[in-house]
């Protein structure tokens, strides 16, 4: 990457959402597919609607410390005492609250710390004893965002290993914000679909170990690109501005241009702004070439988490040499665009994965595979 002292290598992962407890499963899951959403209840009173639940009773936080340890397992060279732990969430410990609000009617058993967004990673540094922590709260750019912090981090020499965790939990609060706002679909989420109507909110986590070692099964990192459009609180700029600017930049940090791009993993939230935008912003910038797909049909939308779990999901797909479908797709949006509807094996050499938030945020991430020096 341009005036940066080292390259940025993805060594490992471990993930879980609705679609697998394993990023292995998740990606089988995928390929398969098969949505996971499913009808749940108990988040908006007296309706069930389509949500993304991981499929576990075990408390969200402890599952966050197994994927945690997982990860380290996978890359021993790891050492927590010399690391940099950067968490990306949107909701952080709301869940939590919400749980004692409901159980005791009141406020009074819940302090600003478990609540906040630096909960996870309070937890998580004290569990494992990472060097340092910070947060990131950037709606659903936040652990593109940590992700692109990392990346300085480790190309400007300042740490050697940075631990990545994007997590968010379903919540009756984030239920019930995008229900009001109109954009939770009662329906499974049909992204870059004519009749499309909305997101499935969903849970998910996924921890990264990014350092500048390559080792032998890693993919990377090879740009970032950040913009803020500031459009509207809540909608994408008409034609996109901010959304190709990430785009753009991240390929110019990679050092590639648009024709070298297999797979696009997008952000594809189903929503009627965001899926015709995204498809006018990419096919101003890539054309028909590569293949554009939002996993989130399976996975469903996982708030804060989505850039890490995408980006692990992408690394998959350089590593597998396969593409997801397009889930639920029947009359796309846009027909200049390339959405496979079955699993496509093919070398994938590069991905883009997009990450837009609410506030106008945007975050594109290249990822290339690694080739013997």
């Amino acid at each position: 990457m341009k005036n940066q002292k080292s390259r940025v290598y993805l060594n490992a992962f471990s993930c879980a959402c609705a679609a697998g407890m394993s990023i292995e499963k998740i990606f089988e899951t995928l390929l398969s597919g098969e949505s996971a959403i499913g009808q749940q209840s108990g988040y908006i009173d007296n309706v069930s609607m389509p949500l993304g639940k991981i499929p576990s009773d075990v408390d969200f936080f402890e599952t966050i410390h197994a994927n945690v340890e997982i990860l380290l397992s996978k890359v021993p060279w790891f050492d927590p005492r010399e690391t940099m732990l950067l968490v990306g969430s949107s909701v952080g410990g709301m869940c939590r609250a919400e749980e004692k609000f409901f159980a005791d009617g009141d406020l009074q058993n819940i302090t600003v710390e478990e609540m906040s967004i630096r909960s996870i990673a309070s937890e998580v540094q004290e569990r494992f004893g990472f060097k340092s922590a910070l947060s990131f709260s950037t709606a659903c750019t936040s652990s593109s965002v940590a992700i692109d912090f990392a990346v300085d981090l480790i190309a400007h020499g300042l740490y050697k290993t940075v631990v990545v965790v994007g997590a968010d939990e379903l919540s009756r609060s984030a239920v019930n914000g995008f229900d009001r706002l109109g954009i939770a679909s009662r329906e499974n989420t049909r992204p870059f679909d004519i009749e499309r109507n909305g997101i499935n909110v969903a849970e998910g986590i996924a921890v990264l170990a990014l350092s500048s070692v390559k080792t032998a099964e890693c993919v990377e990192i090879m740009g970032c690109g950040v913009s803020s459009d500031a459009y509207n609180i809540t909608h994408p700029h008409p034609e996109g501005e901010g959304a190709r600017a990430a785009m753009r930049e991240a390929l110019a940090k990679a050092g590639l241009d648009g024709s070298q791009i297999d797979y696009i993993n997008a952000h594809g939230t189903g929503t009627v702004a965001n899926d015709e935008i995204e498809s006018v912003a990419i096919e101003t910038i890539f054309g028909k070439k590569p293949f554009v797909v939002s996993t989130k049909a399976v996975t469903g939308h996982t708030l804060g988490a989505c850039g890490a779990l995408e980006v692990a999901i992408s690394a998959m797909s350089i590593l597998h040499r396969t593409i997801p479908p397009c889930v639920n797709l029947k009359s796309p949006v846009n027909v200049s665009l390339s959405h496979p509807l079955k699993a496509v094996k093919a070398e994938v050499n590069y991905v883009l994965s997009n990450a837009f938030g609410f506030g106008g945020g945007n975050v594109s991430i290249v990822l290339g595979r690694t080739h013997a020096d």
